[in-house]
Formats: C-alpha cells, sequence, structure tokens
C-alpha cells in the first residue's frame, strides 16, 4: 500500500523531544551563568567596588536564564556567539 502523493508532500514535524529541549537550554543557562560569574568578578576587580550579593545573585540569574531561552530559540551557535564576545 502506497501512501497518496498528497502525504508525501507533507513537511516534517520539528518538534523535538522534552529532554533536547531541556539539555539545550541547561547549555545556554551554563554558559550564561559562567559569563555573569566572569563579569561580577571583573568588576569587582578592575574597579575596586563590590557589587552586593543580592544584585550579584540577581544579575547572575536573570542572564542565566536569557542566555538560556536564547539558546533554546536560535540553537547552539549562539553559545558560541556569546563565548567569542568574551575574548
Amino acid at each position: 500500500m502506497e501512501p497518496s502523493p498528497h502525504e508525501l508532500n507533507q513537511p516534517k514535524s520539528k518538534v523535538e523531544s522534552p529532554t533536547t529541549l531541556l539539555k539545550r537550554f541547561s547549555a545556554g543557562a551554563a554558559v550564561g551563568l559562567i559569563i555573569a560569574a566572569l563579569s561580577w568578578g571583573s568588576y569587582a576587580y578592575f574597579f575596586d567596588n563590590f557589587i552586593p550579593l543580592t544584585n550579584g545573585i540577581i544579575f547572575c540569574l536573570g542572564l542565566t536564564i536569557i542566555s538560556g531561552l536564547m539558546t533554546l530559540k536560535w540553537g547552539y551557535n549562539t553559545l558560541e556567539s556569546l563565548l567569542q564576545l568574551l575574548s
């Protein structure tokens, strides 16, 4: 039994599994956390002005979530771009 020509022209679904999405978000969040920690530490060292702990944690969490969502939406190429900005 052959599929009808109408079924052959259907685009393949791009739905990904939840574990794949969670892995992608986690990778982006980890890179975001590293970038946030480096920024926090380098700011405190360079300007000799320490950021309060609550402000630093809020900044780190915000940047972590944002980079995780960027990676979730646009893929792993976003991580490469973010890491290139550090050098």
